[in-house]
């Protein structure tokens, strides 16, 4: 393979490496894929981002990519520079060729990258049941798993009834800042980019990313909304047996009970997400919940099916949310130490909802 194939990709590259997503669902029993108009969306989020492909120069085709931005984090009480890996797929028709093999070198290249860039790490999700890139991470010298994430769906399938609409609340409100530090700052992982601002300026602008917060009686809670089904959907490849059983069941009777639409294969899903909730005061949770009621309608609105979180498996919020859930998927963190002094335990995992698109 000449060296040239493996390159930067660039703005010309859009159109193939939506396709190259297509062609690479994640997941064994529940099998889905992103559909998104911008590839790069993500990468502008960040702010230091780096994304390389391989070419297969003879077909015109890319073989595969991998994505990668540089993040200072929080990790044991200290900001840290650390690598996040947010993207890797080889085309299903060059897995275990010849030129699939030198995604290595992509790999290869994108550690060194994070070296020469001064990471102290390279950190990573992948989901659960994705065999192929567990294994892949297992082959990978100084790739340990550390933690977890749990990612939580609830149906959106008709309006809730909201008290009263709350306020929506300044990227730059140091109060809520200061809320939001004080309940995750002490976990791992957290962005100092978030430490004195809830919304980094590209995160603000474009309307997608909102806080809004309710107070009343001497209580108050708070949430983030991401409106993803902006930029990208989900499609469905293959459901477990169980959603195809209830799928008939849900049909008859929702014309009598409120039930969710689970889609068929082939199906698309459009999402947003909630995400940093917080809570102050002895009816704080209650007032969260409506919170959710208002998120609810708003996704509603912006025609999604599921309105979606990322919870540290040890959060408390997560067994408020999984209430009424329609499916979960967890995701395992992997981490590779670049400096000495890197801790070798994590203290719980903090969620970017930049990560969630």
């Amino acid at each position: 393979m000449p060296s040239d194939a493996i390159r930067p990709a660039t703005e010309a590259d859009n159109a193939a490496l939506i396709e190259l997503e297509r062609s690479c669902p994640q997941g064994t029993r529940l099998k889905i894929y992103s559909e998104r108009d911008d590839y790069f969306f993500r990468s502008r989020l960040y702010g230091n981002d780096h994304t390389l492909v391989a070419e297969d120069r003879q077909q015109g085709r890319l073989i595969g990519v991998m994505a990668a931005a540089l993040k200072d984090v929080y990790l044991g009480g200290a900001v840290r520079p650390a690598a996040w890996f947010y993207d890797l797929r080889v085309h299903p028709d060059y897995r275990r060729s010849v030129l699939g093999r030198h995604m290595l070198g992509v790999w290869n290249a994108m550690e060194r990258w994070a070296q020469e860039s001064g990471a102290h790490l390279i950190y990573g999700l992948v989901k659960h049941d994705n065999d192929p890139m567990i294994g892949m991470r297992d082959k990978r010298s100084g790739y340990r798993f550390i933690g977890g994430m749990e990612v939580v769906s609830r149906p959106v399938f008709r309006r809730h009834r909201v008290r009263e609409a709350p306020e929506e609340v300044r990227p730059e409100d140091e109060e809520l800042s200061r809320a939001v530090w004080e309940s995750y700052g002490s976990r791992d992982f957290y962005p100092a980019a978030f430490r004195h601002e809830l919304l980094p300026a590209a995160m603000a602008d474009g309307g997608l990313f909102s806080y809004f917060r309710l107070r009343r009686a001497g209580s108050w809670a708070a949430l983030g909304l991401f409106r993803s089904a902006r930029v990208q959907r989900t499609r469905v490849v293959l459901l477990p047996a169980s959603y195809k059983l209830l799928q008939p069941l849900f049909s008859a009777l929702r014309p009598l009970v409120p039930l969710p639409r689970i889609p068929r294969e082939g199906g698309g899903i459009g999402y947003c997400c909630v995400f940093n909730p917080v809570t102050g005061g002895p009816r704080g949770l209650a007032l969260w919940r409506e919170l959710m009621a208002h998120a609810n309608n708003l996704a509603l609105e912006e025609g999604a099916t599921l309105l979606t979180g990322a919870f540290d498996p040890a959060d408390p919020f997560l067994p408020e949310f999984r209430r009424g859930a329609l499916n979960r998927i967890e995701y395992v963190l992997g981490m590779q130490a670049l400096a000495p002094d890197v801790p070798e335990k994590v203290n719980g995992y903090f969620p970017d909802v930049r990560d969630m698109n």
